[in-house]
């Protein structure tokens, strides 16, 4: 069927070669043989930027030129020549993407490929398309997808626990860690203010920490924080603000690491050295008043110098056990009477001791050791055995609230010699009432009045065992 080009006005005058180069994209015809019989400006110009022929290989076998590239993009070339001579045969449109770079620029395009039947002959369109940006946005997806995964997994597997929370301070994310460290459940807690996990004396409100965070004031900081059990724990918390795409804070991230265990272990070895240092500051008042004592008692210099001999062993002993920590378990009363030896004669009257035979963990032996050791020194210097009327009572039974499965161990001194200060506690009270109950995870009470001194601590069940 003729088709009269005139109803169409200008359009259907037009040309083939005024159509083509009025296209963006670089496009060609080739005949069945692959010759180009005609290209747009927009191939040309490519060409001549490019290194290729400026005529835009008019009269040049296209598939010849693919099959001709070397380099990086050959065996794509090579490829592209098959399917378009697979497209002139079975008129099947042919799509694909393929690189072509430049010495300077990695660029991506887009062919595609359609036959057209001319007076009975095939002939192929060929329109290339730039789309590397396309290609580059499409591979910036990619790993974006990649590196979000991958930051997932990492939040997912860390041992710290990482939250964030939105500028009101409701928590928005929660990773398994927080969850483990906190008790609450991912769910649960979403949603909620971070002041949930604050504690009752806490002064600072979350937009304290927020504004100081989002100013650059604050980058970590440790802080006591309270989980679903109610345990105060303290961790070190890093924090960052976090961006939107148009460079604004949306939220706050947090990483909290639980340092509890290691701040009172680091407690633990202060007051340890603490410790050593006050032995040392207090070891010759110690043996003079055990020169004293002993020397009131001994009838001879001879027996004077047995006796005390015997006790400054004793307290030399006693002493290398608990800093050296030897003892792999030891027996309580054993434990009771190697500190009390230094101070007292055999089988004296003012000491009273009861209790079953029990045998201490590691733990308690030294922590024991050390509050003994601080009770007999402040009885000799100050209490009831700094002379012949004193009394001391140690005692140990199971206790009665716990069906059996915790020791009570009380310290009762009774006639005092001179009754201390206790309006300025020092470092033995710190011992007493703070590194003991801290060490052995329990609690303890000490009280000094005019009538005596009283110091009683309970003992899990993990740092003891009832023999027989």
């Amino acid at each position: 069927m003729q088709t009269n080009s005139d109803a169409f006005g200008p359009v259907g005058r037009m040309g083939v070669t005024e159509f083509i180069d009025a296209l963006p994209d670089e496009f060609v015809i080739v005949d069945r043989d692959g010759v180009v019989v005609a290209a747009n400006s927009a191939w040309k110009q490519f060409g001549a930027e490019n290194g290729g022929a400026p005529s835009g290989y008019v009269g040049t076998n296209y598939f010849d030129i693919c099959r001709a590239a070397d380099g990086a993009s050959s065996m794509e070339a090579n490829l592209i020549a098959t399917s378009l001579e697979q497209t002139l045969r079975s008129g099947d449109p042919f799509v694909c993407e393929y690189p072509c770079d430049s010495p300077t620029v990695k660029r991506w395009f887009e062919l595609t490929a359609t036959r057209m039947m001319c007076e009975g002959k095939p002939f192929l369109t060929i329109q290339h398309r730039n789309v590397t940006q396309r290609h580059q946005e499409r591979d910036a997806l990619k790993r974006t997808a990649v590196d979000s995964n991958a930051l997932a997994a990492l939040v997912a597997g860390t041992s710290d626990a990482i939250l964030t929370y939105d500028l009101e301070g409701r928590i928005t994310s929660w990773n398994p860690a927080a969850a483990r460290l906190y008790g609450y459940a991912g769910d649960e807690i979403i949603g909620r203010s971070l002041e949930t996990l604050y504690p009752a004396d806490e002064t600072k409100r979350v937009t304290w920490y927020r504004d100081e965070i989002i100013a650059g004031r604050l980058n970590d900081f440790e802080a006591v924080r309270v989980g679903r059990d109610g345990i105060a724990r303290e961790v070190w918390i890093s924090c960052a603000p976090i961006r939107g795409a148009d460079g604004d804070v949306v939220a706050i991230s947090n990483i909290h690491r639980d340092i509890t265990e290691l701040r009172r272990a680091e407690k633990a070895r202060e007051l340890m050295s603490r410790e050593v240092i006050h032995r040392a500051k207090n070891m010759l008042t110690i043996v003079s008043a055990v020169q004293r004592q002993t020397a009131r008692g001994a009838a001879t210099i001879e027996e004077f110098h047995d006796k005390f001999g015997a006790r400054i062993s004793a307290l030399s002993e006693s002493t290398d056990l608990l800093v050296a920590g030897k003892w792999e378990d030891a027996d309580l009363r054993a434990l009771v009477m190697g500190h009390l030896r230094p101070f007292t004669s055999e089988n004296d009257a003012r000491v009273g001791l009861s209790g079953p035979d029990v045998r201490l963990m590691p733990q308690a032996v030294q922590t024991l050791g050390i509050a003994l050791h601080e009770l007999a020194t402040n009885a000799m210097k100050h209490g009831a055995l700094a002379y012949e009327d004193g009394v001391v009572h140690l005692s140990w039974a199971l206790a009665q609230d716990t069906e059996g499965h915790a020791l009570d161990l009380s310290w009762q001194e009774t006639n005092l010699a001179h009754p201390p200060d206790d309006t300025a506690p020092g470092f033995g009270s710190t011992v007493l009432t703070s590194l003991a109950p801290s060490m052995l995870g329990t609690q303890a009470r000490y009280h000094v009045t005019e009538e005596g001194v009283h110091w009683s601590i309970r003992i899990e069940p993990a740092h003891f065992s009832l023999v027989g």
